[in-house]
């Protein structure tokens, strides 16, 4: 049976969530089970990249020449190995990605065009770390994608907010089923505020089965950030926090029979 390449976005149209920390740590974690990762930073920050320990030195060729150059560069002129089964899509002047896009008649099959070739790359997953907001690129980003993960840090202002990205879908006329799994982000069970908002979460998404078990906040997952390393080579404890996370997207790729 031919192997099924599954899509996902992290995003989230607030800053601040955690949203490259997922995206990095859920790759690697699925890199770890043995699936063959590809993981895209189209965030501006670049966070995705410096926390597997890469900076722009360290690469030539990026998402942007990919897009501006148009069919000068292949997306495997643009890939570095991060890990084992664990590679690397960098980008440069995401500002001018976007830029790009707006010159664009229409969006919906702009990355299936650029990313030609990357079916035959044999790889299980992609995993697309978003910037957080709404522009062309996170739009063309939900057209190429199967499934959008959202970090939502688990404080009022961040949860309020929940709803925004269902807009965002409505907007684009993208089906709200695309969210695969919603992930609390930075739990405080010690504080009042945390286990409201938790509990508030649990309620929103109680007909739902997309919710997570919450990721606590640690400090060793923010250094190893730092360190340009995954909780998975630094912290056991805060790797299996991870885990039942990337188990989850394991088993909802086995669901559709893959």
């Amino acid at each position: 049976m031919e192997k099924k390449l599954e899509k996902y976005a992290v995003l989230n149209n607030k800053g601040g969530v955690g949203k490259s920390t997922i995206a990095v740590n859920i790759a690697h974690g699925l890199a770890i089970a043995g699936k063959k990762v590809l993981l895209i930073d189209m965030d501006g920050q670049n966070d995705a990249s410096l926390f597997l320990g890469f900076n722009q030195e360290d690469y030539k060729n990026s998402l942007y020449d990919i897009i501006v150059k148009h069919e000068d560069t292949c997306i495997s002129d643009c890939i570095i190995k991060a890990r084992d089964n664990l590679d690397l899509l960098p980008s440069r002047y995401v500002d001018r990605i976007n830029e790009e896009l707006y010159k664009e008649p229409s969006i919906r099959s702009f990355f299936n065009d650029k990313f030609k070739g990357l079916e035959k790359l044999n790889y299980d997953y992609v995993i697309v770390d978003c910037g957080p907001q709404r522009c062309k690129i996170n739009d063309a980003v939900l057209y190429f994608v199967d499934g959008i993960i959202v970090p939502v840090q688990v404080e009022a202002a961040s949860v309020r907010a929940i709803g925004n990205i269902y807009e965002y879908l409505f907007d684009l006329h993208l089906d709200q089923s695309m969210i695969s799994l919603v992930v609390p982000n930075m739990f405080d069970k010690r504080t009042s505020d945390g286990k409201e908002n938790m509990e508030f979460m649990k309620e929103f998404f109680s007909d739902t089965d997309i919710l997570t078990a919450p990721i606590h906040r640690r400090i060793k997952i923010t250094e190893s950030g730092k360190m340009g390393k995954t909780v998975f080579e630094c912290d056991e404890e805060s790797s299996k926090q991870f885990e039942h996370i990337v188990e989850r997207l394991v088993s909802i790729h086995g669901s559709k029979g893959c």
